[in-house]
């Protein structure tokens, strides 16, 4: 019987972690956190938002950013920077730690970061489809396509 109840419990909970993913919702830019308020007012002041995702995932939440220019940022629940896009003007060299932009202008310069995902470690995509990693530090450590 207590094996039942557990089980019971368990599927209750998987189906409640599954129907999280319909809280999805947009919402106002005014509800992002402080900190990616002020992510967005450094590095694109002149750039409108067009939308802010609020998506449920993981247990957890974070913000799904679009800008008028085409710009995609997501954002943690803390309002953290997470990955930056931008596949046409490319992702703006004032988010990019000064030594990875180093890196890239200096191995790279005929080409440009069009995105930039920051977890255990930089994930740098540019606009010839090579990947591009990096450790937190901003040290190089390989490449791929």
């Amino acid at each position: 019987m207590k094996k039942s109840i557990k089980m019971l419990a368990f599927f209750a909970a998987a189906l409640i972690g599954l129907q999280s993913c319909d809280d999805d919702k947009y919402v106002a830019p005014d509800t992002l956190p402080n900190v990616a308020e002020s992510f967005l007012t450094t590095h694109f002041a002149d750039t409108e938002v067009s939308s802010v995702m609020k998506e449920y995932d993981d247990f957890t939440y974070h913000y799904n950013v679009y800008l008028v220019d085409g710009t995609y940022v997501e954002f943690n629940k803390s309002g953290e920077w997470r990955e930056v896009e931008n596949r046409v003007k490319g992702v703006p060299s004032s988010v990019v730690p000064e030594k990875i932009l180093t890196y890239v202008t200096t191995n790279y310069s005929e080409f440009f970061i069009v995105d930039i995902e920051r977890d255990r470690q930089y994930d740098v995509e540019l606009n010839n489809d090579l990947n591009l990693h990096f450790s937190l530090d901003g040290d190089f450590l390989r490449f791929d396509y």
